[in-house]
């Protein structure tokens, strides 16, 4: 069988290649005799937005990321010639002309609606309406998309859409919910994202660090914090009066050391040098989790994250580990964000997270993923 893998990749985004990579080794060793490959297609630009702050510098601390992102899709994804395909059914046509027997969409946020070109009234490519293929969605997630807001057309769309799917697995709660208002829930599956199955090998990262000459040492803390927020500056000042160091993977001018040139897999074993995370990132939570590194959470924009009753793909993992609301901090744009006494609260998550409770529930997710892909095989 020729077997396509659609997801996103390629942007300088270590979560989101990770599961691109996790997805793709997965299908492989359920599928080790078929044609496996990753689709060589997007649907948009994942425009840097360290490119729109400091345009000038751009090359001097990102080529070497950008390099290693790039030789990363082409090792490991064995993608050389992707292409970007903006126009919804150009993208489809292009899909349909791959003459694939079976596609896997996942892992990520590709049932998102808000990257859509404008006045477009209709599903992304991510949706495959009308592709000739048995179709399966595999740790999928839909982010903030609910049923009741969407156009009318939308509505039929996606009816039609979620109808044609051979088999429903997705990662978070929100997406769950989605789907409840569309097909019978008994045929909606709850799988965890795939990054949790994958080995992290130390001596990548180690070999890194020991290139850069970076010593992190025991008192230290990773944030991972957008350019445009303020908070993390006033955080960094408390952390320093305890006594941490502080470490980032984007460029910012309140850290000590920023690891901005990581390839993804010398990012995947970075977390367990530290005593803790604060991130918005979600595969920053997964990481922490398979890391043993108690970590904090939070979103930066309620209404493009969240559901209106509150769900979002980062409090779903949190509740899969029975750690929310102790590790959720809330939204950033909140007034009373971080407004909290810090010492306690890096003594409370220490304290509520278990490492032996964490690798059950990590090799438990990871089976329940395997066992649904075996499941798709016939």
């Amino acid at each position: 069988m020729k077997i396509g893998v659609l997801t996103y990749y390629g942007d300088l985004n270590c979560g989101t290649n990770l599961q691109a990579y996790a997805t793709y080794m997965a299908v492989r060793k359920i599928f080790p005799n078929d044609n496996i490959e990753v689709v060589p297609i997007h649907t948009f630009i994942s425009k840097s937005k360290f490119r729109k702050y400091f345009p000038f510098i751009t090359w001097f601390f990102y080529h070497t990321m950008e390099a290693k992102y790039r030789t990363f899709k082409q090792t490991k994804l064995n993608v050389t010639n992707d292409i970007v395909i903006e126009d919804v059914q150009k993208a489809l046509d292009f899909v349909a002309s791959q003459n694939y027997d079976k596609i896997y969409i996942g892992a990520d946020t590709l049932l998102e609606l808000d990257r859509l070109p404008k006045d477009y009234d209709g599903l992304s490519l991510y949706w495959l309406k009308d592709i000739k293929a048995k179709k399966y969605l595999l740790a999928a997630s839909s982010k903030n998309v609910e049923f009741e807001n969407l156009t009318t057309k939308q509505k039929a769309d996606i009816t039609i859409a979620a109808n044609q799917f051979s088999g429903i697995a997705v990662r978070d709660r929100a997406t769950s919910r989605l789907f409840t208002n569309i097909i019978d829930s008994n045929k909606i599956e709850y799988i965890s994202d795939p990054t949790f199955t994958l080995d992290i090998d130390y001596s990548i990262t180690e070999q890194y660090l020991k290139q850069k000459g970076i010593i992190i040492p025991e008192k230290a803390v990773l944030i991972h914090a957008a350019m445009s927020e303020k908070w993390p500056k006033l955080i960094a000042k408390k952390l320093h009066q305890l006594g941490y160091k502080i470490f980032t993977p984007r460029f910012n001018t309140w850290s000590d050391v920023c690891l901005n040139d990581m390839s993804p897999l010398e990012q995947l074993g970075i977390y367990k040098y530290f005593k803790f995370v604060i991130t918005h990132r979600f595969h920053d939570s997964v990481f922490c989790m398979k890391n043993h590194t108690p970590v904090m959470v939070y979103v930066i924009d309620r209404k493009v994250m969240m559901t209106k009753d509150g769900e979002s793909k980062h409090i779903s993992i949190l509740k899969d580990f029975n750690l929310y609301p102790d590790a959720f901090l809330g939204c950033s744009q909140d007034t009373n964000f971080m407004n909290f006494n810090l010492e306690e609260k890096i003594s409370d998550i220490t304290k509520a997270f278990n490492p032996i409770l964490i690798d059950e529930k990590i090799e438990e997710k990871s089976k329940n993923y395997m066992k649904y892909l075996e499941s798709t095989k016939y």
